[in-house]
């Protein structure tokens, strides 16, 4: 092949070119309205976007921290490139949070993500959480004050929620974090701990901490700047140096007496946290995953086609075929359990207990297995980062794989779930007449993915058919 010929998928419309999407949404009788805002975000992430956000991960564009201005007075800033900044802008402006519906955010994430995560996605999941959070549990004086400032596209840092959870001692085990809350006569709280992993330090975040005399683990609101325009007491200490989502900043901060909100009642902070804020996230992991999935395929199948082996396109040699479509087997599996996983949160229906957590799981397992499979058909060319978007893709889909929780941390939460005879009874009935195995941990979880993703796609194996 003349290396020349591959251009990628650029200019793709990712909605319009998403024949089961589209059907998906036909059946549901989707809004006319929702279609072509859908149209119009798909070919904004196909085109302008995708670009503005390749810029962005160049090595010298990816964010820096700036702790003190030239007088040596603390400033703790994060900057980031121009093309990363309007790249926040122009996904904040396309409804992706509340009041949009449940369904049209979710599919707008699963489309953006096919750009990978491109320092935009994760702190789409994290604002969504806190929109979703402070519409939930914020009183009337908190939604007037800290909602326009989510909302907003011409914040420094659009998508301007943050998630400071993890503790060093802790990790995924929340109820171990040491950060202590100090009540105040005006009724608001200071704050003092290290905070270990902080995704998205813009201008409000959501973390926890322990009321002063208590084990409890409650919710607080932490602004960056105080309501005079200072600096809050939450030093960002250094940016953390991850293998992938380059593009936005992690960080380590310490709160030194740092001003905070108690949102929601204290003794319902780690529930909230769990159904709310780490809930939201986790399904966007699944969407993330499964738009990154997708992006492997379409750049693999336009590679495919025009590299030539032996005077034939690499598409016509059987091995390529295999791999080609195991990636789309494992797509559309993925796809119709993320569809189920949407009808069974708005229906609020049992088995979505089991789902949200079952696919962060099994859609970012087989994002990375995709990703991998894809870089297989490219190839020596598939880790050249100059030349396709799979080498971040590849590392974007093992922070997927950890984030939110671990597999086996995120097995437990199924396997909880699925102890309980409704959910149970109710994740069968999508299996037809087929029970689960009576296994425990990771693999009752496999089993039950992969039972779900062959029960959804056996009316149609197009993929498996090619062979």
């Amino acid at each position: 092949m003349d290396e020349a010929e591959y251009r990628g998928i650029r200019g793709t419309n990712f909605f319009l070119h998403d024949q089961p999407l589209l059907a998906w949404l036909k059946h549901r009788k989707a809004p006319k309205d929702a279609i072509e805002r859908l149209t119009a975000f798909g070919e904004l992430c196909g085109g302008r976007l995708d670009e503005l956000i390749e810029a962005a991960h160049k090595d010298e564009k990816l964010p820096l921290l700036a702790r003190y201005d030239r007088w040596g007075k603390r400033i703790d800033e994060i900057r980031y490139c121009p093309e990363q900044v309007e790249a926040r802008r122009l996904v904040l402006e396309s409804s992706v949070l509340l009041p949009t519906p449940l369904w049209e955010r979710l599919v707008k994430a699963y489309i953006v993500n096919q750009c990978g995560e491109g320092g935009v996605t994760c702190p789409l999941a994290m604002t969504d959480g806190l929109a979703w959070l402070l519409e939930d549990h914020g009183t009337p004086a908190q939604k007037k004050r800290w909602l326009p400032l989510v909302n907003d596209p011409n914040t420094p840092t659009p998508l301007t929620g943050g998630q400071f959870v993890t503790e060093r001692q802790g990790g995924s085990v929340v109820s171990e974090n040491e950060t202590r809350a100090v009540l105040q006569k005006d009724g608001s709280w200071r704050l003092t701990g290290l905070k270990w992993f902080c995704s998205n330090p813009g201008e409000l975040w959501v973390t926890t901490a322990k009321p002063e005399g208590s084990d409890t683990v409650a919710l607080f609101l932490v602004p960056r700047r105080l309501q005079d325009g200072s600096l809050n007491e939450a030093h960002i200490l250094r940016l953390k140096d991850l293998c992938g989502t380059r593009g936005k900043a992690t960080a380590e901060v310490e709160y030194k007496g740092a001003w905070a909100e108690l949102i929601g009642r204290p003794s319902h902070g780690l529930a909230i946290l769990m159904n709310v804020v780490i809930a939201t996230s986790r399904r966007h992991v699944a969407a993330g995953s499964l738009g990154m999935m997708r992006r492997a395929l379409l750049e693999a199948q336009a590679y495919a086609k025009s590299r030539k082996i032996m005077g034939r396109p690499a598409s016509e040699i059987p091995e390529v075929r295999l791999s080609l479509a195991r990636i789309e087997t494992l797509w559309r599996g993925a796809q119709a359990a993320f569809f189920e996983m949407i009808r069974a949160l708005e229906e609020e229906a049992p088995e979505a207990e089991a789902l949200v957590p079952l696919l962060k799981i099994g859609v970012s397992k087989a994002a990375s297995e995709a990703v991998r499979e894809a870089q297989m058909v490219f190839a020596g060319n598939g880790i050249l980062r100059d030349f396709s978007i799979l080498p971040r893709l590849s590392q974007d889909t093992v922070i997927q794989e950890i984030w939110e929780g671990t597999h086996g941390v995120l097995s437990g939460h199924v396997e909880k779930a699925l102890r309980r005879k409704d959910t149970r009874r109710a994740f069968e009935a999508l299996l037809g007449r087929a029970r689960l195995p009576e296994l425990s941990g990771l693999a009752l979880c496999e089993a039950a993915y992969t039972a779900l993703t062959n029960a959804l796609l056996a009316p149609g194996r197009s993929a498996a058919k090619v062979l």
